[in-house]
């Protein structure tokens, strides 16, 4: 059976991130959807101001065979316990 997975990360710089994972691990930026030429094209069409353009960004193993890593802009810092998935033992 197979099972899609995506790890997802909170950051300051998506697109940063997902450069630098996309070269450490053999991985290529995620391209645009359908028949767009370009990231650009699409978040034209799309109606996404400048501003937020940089909001997410993803790497996909070129094989099909890792997951998927999906960067998202979160607006500051983390200062709390890591989440791990699991409601508190307390």
């Amino acid at each position: 059976m197979a099972r899609d997975v995506q790890i997802t990360f909170d950051c300051a710089d998506p697109a940063g991130l997902a450069e630098f994972w996309a070269e450490a691990l053999g991985y290529q930026l995620q391209g645009p959807p359908g028949d767009f030429a370009s990231w650009e094209q699409a978040l034209d069409a799309m109606g996404v101001p400048p501003e937020n353009r940089n909001d997410a960004s993803a790497v996909v193993d070129p094989e099909g065979v890792r997951p998927r890593l999906f960067f998202q802009r979160v607006p500051e810092g983390k200062t709390g316990e890591p989440r791990t998935g699991r409601p508190d033992a307390s």
